[in-house]
């Protein structure tokens, strides 16, 4: 049975994995009463959120039909969750990739260069630059409303590293929680590449969050090398599926 949470107490998403991270970010940011965020969680443990037209699930011992039809009646247009519920629930997947963790803090000594939260517009229209085959920039309102929200609620940050006054480079995190965080996207100008400019992001985000687990979920085939310097190693796998 899925069940519908009516109190932050019943949420039993963990911190030791991305979704159950983001599951526990959503709830602290805009609570559960908002009609536009919504949680459940199953008989067995399976826990998941939606955030208007987004779903994230964490699997745990889950009736695999029960989670198909429950996702088919929600109206989302994405589901975020682990490679193997993906094969379970028997939906088409669009994107998948890697998981990689950070335990602690890699780097503390940051660039004193790094701005910290640089304008929302600004940073969607590097992200927009930073376009690519594995990266495809989510749409600007939804995206614009929910970092603006989550980063005055102190629920989400970023950094910045500009370079003659331009905004070159940056890394978000927009899910974070008392133990966990996940960094949802990291970008640098085409131009301004293999200069130490996206490291200086990073290093100063992840020196900022401080927390005991840093999660991303990088696309397959998409900067394995440039992570793992920094102290990221694989930890699963993701998966999306659109509706």
């Amino acid at each position: 049975m899925i069940k519908l949470i009516e109190s932050k107490n019943d949420i039993t998403a963990s911190e030791d994995n991305p979704f159950g991270c983001k599951i526990r970010s959503v709830a602290e940011a805009y609570g559960i009463e908002e009609a536009f965020a919504q949680f459940w969680v199953q008989d067995g443990g399976s826990s998941l959120a939606k955030l208007d037209d987004t779903a994230v699930l964490e699997d745990r011992e889950s009736d695999w039909d029960e989670l198909a039809g429950f996702l088919r009646m929600l109206d989302v247009k994405t589901v975020s969750c682990s490679e193997k519920a993906a094969g379970c629930l028997g939906f088409p997947v669009s994107s998948r990739g890697e998981i990689m963790l950070l335990r602690g803090t890699a780097d503390k000594n940051h660039s004193s260069e790094a701005e910290r939260n640089p304008g929302p517009r600004e940073i969607y229209a590097l992200l927009c630059a930073a376009r690519s085959d594995t990266f495809v920039p989510p749409e600007f309102e939804p995206f614009y409303m929910d970092l603006s929200y989550r980063t005055r609620h102190g629920a989400a940050m970023s950094i910045g590293i500009r370079s003659g006054g331009v905004l070159v480079a940056c890394a978000l995190c927009s899910s974070m929680t008392e133990r966990a965080a996940v960094l949802s996207a990291v970008a640098v100008l085409p131009q301004f590449r293999h200069k130490g400019f996206g490291r200086s992001a990073v290093t100063a985000l992840t020196g900022l969050l401080n927390r005991e687990r840093i999660f991303l979920l990088r696309a397959d085939g998409a900067n394995e090398e440039f992570y793992r310097s920094m102290g990221f190693v694989p930890s699963g796998r993701w998966a999306e599926i659109h509706f």
